[in-house]
């Protein structure tokens, strides 16, 4: 036997062993693996409220109700770029509700290139800037300071000059221009002076996690008590460049460096890749966030396809300024001008997540020309993943399955299987910021593992299809209980082309389900998924399925945050008037059955104003008046929401308080 002391030693000796084997093990697994930060979020963590109704308004240079119409064929007139910016701003209503006497307006443009003359397609027209400041100060009398502010990437936009590319592009002609003589505008580089510059915290709406949040802009643009994004429409490596992405222009170069990713001696630079990881629609979108842009006025007068700068050959002309308070809906509008689809712009989708406006065609009210009248198909960017649709972002995960044989069936019969968010090892819906679904991060780098990814999607017809699909290893496909899709082996998928295969596949019209079953053995843990329109021509493919929603409830639809349904067959007739309101508004509804019902006010950054009903309602017609006047001094004038919940559904209704 041992003596009590050598026993004692042993063992001591053995944890020793133990605790040094645990430690080398752990070392060597933390040199495998780093859980990259931020790379996803449960959808319950977004709580957008975005409008039922938003407006946007489309008018060509050709609109019977102009002054001066003329053919979208031929370069308009300045004059007739006035007349449809003035028509634009007129079926929005006017600017009584947007701009005030005493106002600071700063007009964001978007300028790109130093060699490209206005007019060209890859700057902001200067007329539609030029029609803007004397539009402006004649609704404000004289009373207004206008500042046209942007922050190009070009290195020759240097610290502490206006920089060629204000030259060239016609911007500093309009400070001599007799049209505006009487007026009181300035241009401003934002890129200038750090010590002008801010640094602003986006709080729980930041979605870029290298940046935590944090941002520097210039104070210009925190002072301004209205904000108006001019862009001019093109395709970009993004998708497409618009009211949203014309905001990476508020980064200032002093700051970001040029390009806007090289750094500076402040600060390292945006991050719009780290590695395969795409950061680019994240910062937009937290950009827009802090500029909380007011209005947009559209320049689609002459558009590029294919690249965001002008080679002579990639212009299409449209003649066209759409107008609208919502920059979420403008981009929407705006991506189906080019034949496109919402859906497959990340940065369009992910800013209706954080509630900066609605990506539902249902809720877009277009005034002036019918859509239909003003589309063109444009090429896609050809070089870079903006070619491609966008990957379904929101899956429920399964546990964990200890195994590398993927041809064993781990949920008994996984090709049927319809799991519920939360329950029985399920999580709840998961939002990627990324095609790439990296389920590396979210597994937290564990090996020789296999899992599920689940999904439903809604198609509005039965119809042939692709899957365009991208994976790193073995996988599995299932759809409405098939097997459509498998592989073994090992894909690198490039940066870009992150779709490694495209199937032909059926879909039916209504709610399919979708089972992606993989294995991770070698740590690039991710896959890409999504259903696309039959296309033969390269320059046009990997259009989502028009119509198309995925979603992770059998009910839902795939609205904003999975939220409730918004539906006109529960909540009908919704309406409140006056509209623009002084003292009161009235707001009329019907219910369709009884439910416990809520009636809210919000303002436009969705902060809650008062309640006004939060009781349980019988199906009927329903009157009830909001008492503005009891919020004087309280609320200002502006953009309000009359939010009504009854049951699983919900309905808005703007209410213009001046």
């Amino acid at each position: 036997m041992f003596h009590k002391h050598t026993r004692k030693r042993l063992i001591t000796s053995l944890l020793l062993i133990a605790a040094f084997s645990a430690i080398c093990w752990d070392l060597t697994f933390s040199l495998k693996y780093t859980k990259e930060v931020g790379t996803y979020r449960y959808e319950s963590e977004f709580d957008a409220i975005t409008a039922a109704t938003t407006k946007v308004s489309i008018v060509p240079s050709d609109y019977g109700e102009l002054a001066d119409p003329v053919s979208r064929n031929i370069d308009p007139s300045y004059q007739q770029i006035e007349n449809m910016v003035r028509k634009a701003i007129e079926l929005q209503g006017g600017l009584d509700w947007v701009i005030s006497e005493g106002d600071k307006v700063m007009l964001k443009v978007n300028l790109v290139g130093g060699n490209s003359p206005s007019g060209e397609g890859e700057n902001t027209d200067v007329r539609v800037v030029k029609s803007l400041i004397k539009i402006i100060d004649e609704h404000t009398q004289g009373n207004v300071e206008i500042i046209v502010g942007e922050g190009t990437a070009r290195t020759n936009d240097i610290v502490g000059d206006e920089g060629s590319v204000w030259d060239n592009s016609g911007y500093q002609d309009l400070l001599s221009d007799p049209y505006l003589s009487d007026i009181d505008f300035s241009l401003f580089n934002l890129n200038q002076t750090y010590a002008q510059t801010v640094e602003i915290t986006v709080g729980p709406k930041a979605t870029a996690a290298p940046h935590n949040g944090i941002y520097r802009v210039h104070q210009e643009e925190i002072d301004a008590d209205v904000y108006i994004s001019v862009p001019v429409l093109k395709i970009h490596d993004t998708g497409i460049t618009n009211a949203l992405k014309n905001q990476v222009g508020t980064a200032p170069g002093c700051y970001y460096g040029y390009n806007k990713m090289s750094g500076s001696a402040y600060y390292g630079g945006l991050v719009h890749d780290v590695d395969h990881r795409r950061w680019t629609t994240e910062e937009i979108v937290d950009l827009c966030t802090i500029a909380d842009i007011d209005f947009v006025v559209v320049d689609a007068i002459m558009c590029l396809e294919r690249y965001k700068t002008c080679d002579g050959t990639n212009q299409v002309r449209f003649n066209t300024i759409l107008a609208g308070a919502d920059p979420v809906a403008i981009d929407h509008v705006c991506t189906c001008m080019l034949c496109l689809n919402p859906d497959d712009i990340a940065h369009i989708t992910l800013a209706e997540k954080v509630g900066l406006g609605t990506n539902n065609a249902e809720q877009i009210i277009l005034t002036g020309a019918p859509l239909n009248e003003v589309k063109k198909q444009v090429i896609k960017n050809p070089t870079s993943n903006g070619k491609f649709g966008q990957s379904n972002r929101t899956w429920l995960l399964s546990q964990v399955f200890n195994s590398t044989d993927i041809t064993q069936d781990l949920l008994n019969r996984e090709d049927t299987v319809k799991p519920v968010a939360g329950e029985n090892g399920w999580s709840e819906p998961v939002y990627f910021f990324d095609d790439r679904i990296d389920l590396l991060s979210f597994y937290e780098g564990q090996e020789d593992i296999i899992t599920y990814a689940f999904s439903y999607f809604s198609s509005p017809a039965t119809q042939a299809a692709e899957l365009w699909i991208g994976t790193h290893e073995d996988i599995y496909v299932y759809m409405n209980g098939e097997r459509i899709y498998s592989f073994s082996g090992i894909n690198v998928y490039g940066d870009d082309d992150i779709y490694t295969e495209i199937v032909n596949i059926n879909i039916d019209a209504g709610v399919n389900t979708l089972m992606v079953k993989t294995l991770n053995q070698y740590n690039d843990y991710s896959f890409a998924l999504n259903i696309c329109e039959v296309e033969n021509n390269a320059n046009y493919a990997g259009n989502r399925v028009p119509g198309l929603t995925f979603h992770t409830s059998a009910t839902d639809t795939g609205g904003v945050n999975s939220s409730p349904v918004i539906t006109r067959s529960e909540i009908k007739s919704l309406r409140c008037y006056p509209n623009p309101a002084k003292d009161k508004a009235v707001i009329e509804f019907e219910l369709q059955t009884q439910a416990k019902t809520l009636v809210d006010i919000f303002d436009i950054n969705e902060k809650h104003i008062t309640n006004l009903i939060n009781e349980r309602m019988q199906a009927g017609f329903y009157r009830i008046v909001w008492n503005i006047e009891q919020e004087t001094g309280k609320i200002p004038n502006g953009i309000y929401f009359c939010t009504v919940r009854s049951g699983n559904f919900i309905a808005s209704h703007k209410i213009v308080v001046q």
